[in-house]
């Protein structure tokens, strides 16, 4: 059983109106949770330098998530983190000894998968020696496949 669990949460994945039920018991187990929402920039964002816009982005889905855990009870802490998801869980295990990584990532393939997402999960699990579970989620915020390593 995880007790310190560290969350990943990217774009549109953090607009479902709850807690996925499939992440969920990894979080009732949970004695802390930290949730990370990575400062992630369009392309013209990344091309003029324009980081304000993607951090504001990026603490509002901080906020969505932190509301919808709230309303289930649940009692997270996090920040917004890094462009690049690796330096955002790295920055975030500085401050939160993790001892379960779950990172939330689009379907391979999918319409809404994003460059950041392509190995993530493979990047995070040789980076850190903390274990990693990636759920994939398709278009409706269904959890498609669920991979722990």
């Amino acid at each position: 059983m995880a007790r310190r669990v560290l969350v990943l949460s990217n774009e549109e994945l953090a607009d479902a109106n709850e807690v996925p039920p499939t992440i969920r018991p990894l979080l009732d187990e949970a004695e802390e949770i930290y949730v990370v929402a990575p400062t992630l920039t369009s392309w013209m964002q990344w091309l003029t330098d324009d980081r304000d816009n993607a951090r504001v982005s990026a603490d509002e889905r901080l906020r969505t998530v932190f509301g919808h855990m709230h309303a289930e009870g649940l009692k997270p802490n996090g920040d917004v983190g890094a462009e690049n998801q690796v330096t955002a869980i790295a920055d975030a295990l500085t401050q939160f000894d993790a001892d379960l990584i779950v990172l939330r990532l689009h379907a391979p393939g999918s319409k809404h998968e994003n460059r950041r997402e392509q190995r993530i999960a493979e990047q995070v699990r040789s980076q850190f020696d903390v274990p990693t579970i990636a759920f994939y989620f398709d278009s409706d915020g269904h959890v498609v496949e669920r991979e722990e390593a």
